[in-house]
């Protein structure tokens, strides 16, 4: 039995276990499933994949190999795959927002930008998708995975995934937060992620934007960091998809690419290496890395989150097979065993009311670990109230989720 789900403000601290659940359950947990169905690939598959390459790489007007083995093609900003979509035919490219000055989402340069790689005025940086990503994207999609029920989620229905989060249940259009950078490890059939999440809508039709770091083998046949991306419409049905890998989002920047390999990595009791990252809505969905707008979902291809969401969470997500240890999650270590320098964060975690950056209200904000003998989460205040609030998260996993 499918359970109907909306965000709402009330008993947001229940809802925000609920949803993250959710979320996790439809978007994550497919890998285990797909990488066994890897040799099944038929003929025809083949050549029905070889085919959407081909739409989905554009041809390059100049292309970059990276040290990582990625290649790095500068596409025609008009000619990218985002406007495959039938929803963008005739959409208008915006460079940038209009009411989000830069002083107010952040001014730290980029330090992980692959170096000389530049693309001609005209057009914008993309990785190339392979046809091995493409094949366990549509693996993983196919499986799906059930809803959780209303009764909510003990360890029985829960299963082979697990998160450290806070959650913001109150009307908003959007929110930041600069994180620290790991490699947690993850065996081939596992994901560790570090996102902030923007999402509203009933269960069944749910609009979810992701962004952050994560480290997925399943997909990209390595254990590389990387800056990540995820957007759905629809609850995870028929719509979105991890980076570019379905048309949607629209790539303004010609510097930074979705996917790209985070390689400046934090060491434990030593130097942190920093992102910052901020999803906004200024008519269209924003995307923010440090100071630079990479791109934009546009809003048309939302209903729920059209004039701006109620749901909002950043954290660590893991997930695993049934009966194997599950991966480390942020630095691998419990926020109980020491903050600065330790553990995984989120500093500065600021939301967007349409207007300013504000601190999460104490009211709608909540934090929750759904495995605390796995991985812990703890937030305090950046420098006391009303100061931004600071998420401590993480833990070296190894249990069997």
């Amino acid at each position: 039995m499918e359970a109907k789900f909306t965000i709402m403000p009330a008993d947001h601290a229940g809802h925000s276990r609920k949803l993250i659940s959710l979320l996790i359950l439809m978007q994550i947990m497919f890998g285990a499933h797909a990488v066994e169905e890897w040799k099944t690939i038929s003929e025809e598959e083949n050549l029905e994949m070889e085919r959407q390459l081909k739409v989905i790489n554009k041809p390059p007007i100049k292309s970059f190999k990276t040290e990582h083995g990625d290649i790095l093609d500068c596409i025609d900003i008009y000619k990218q795959h985002a406007f495959d979509h039938p929803l963008l035919k005739d959409h208008k490219i915006q460079m940038r927002p209009k009411r989000i000055p830069n002083e107010k989402v952040g001014s730290k340069s980029p330090i992980f930008l692959p170096k000389n790689i530049r693309c001609p005025p005209g057009s914008v940086l993309i990785k190339r998708t392979t046809k091995e990503e493409l094949v366990m994207a549509k693996k993983m999609k196919a499986f799906g995975m059930n809803y959780p029920t209303s009764s909510g989620f003990d360890s029985n229905s829960a299963g082979r995934y697990s998160f450290a989060y806070a959650t913001y249940v109150k009307h908003n259009f959007g929110a930041k937060a600069i994180m620290n950078v790991w490699n947690p490890s993850a065996a081939p059939y596992q994901v560790s992620y570090a996102n902030i999440w923007i999402a509203n809508g009933p269960q069944e039709a749910i609009n979810v934007l992701q962004a952050g770091w994560g480290v997925h083998p399943i997909l990209f046949s390595s254990n590389y960091t990387r800056l990540m991306t995820y957007w759905t419409a629809d609850g995870f049905k028929n719509t979105g998809c991890y980076n570019y890998l379905c048309p949607g989002f629209v790539q303004v920047s010609s510097h930074t690419s979705l996917g790209l390999v985070l390689d400046h990595i934090s060491t434990y009791n030593g130097t942190q290496s920093d992102i910052e990252i901020g999803i906004f809505r200024d008519g269209e969905w924003w995307l923010k890395f440090f100071n630079e707008f990479i791109g934009y979902w546009p809003q048309k291809l939302f209903t729920y989150i059209y004039g701006g969401a109620n749901f909002i969470s950043w954290g660590g997500q893991v997930a695993s097979p049934e009966n194997e240890p599950s991966p480390a999650m942020g630095s691998g270590h419990f926020p109980k065993d020491g903050h600065d320098s330790k553990s995984a964060y989120f500093k500065q975690m600021q939301i967007w009311d349409n207007v300013n950056l504000v601190s999460p209200d104490d009211t709608y904000f909540s934090v929750t670990s759904y495995r605390p003998d796995c991985y812990g989460a703890e937030a305090t205040n950046d420098g006391g109230d009303p100061s931004p609030k600071v998420l401590y998260y993480g833990g070296p996993g190894q249990c069997k989720l």
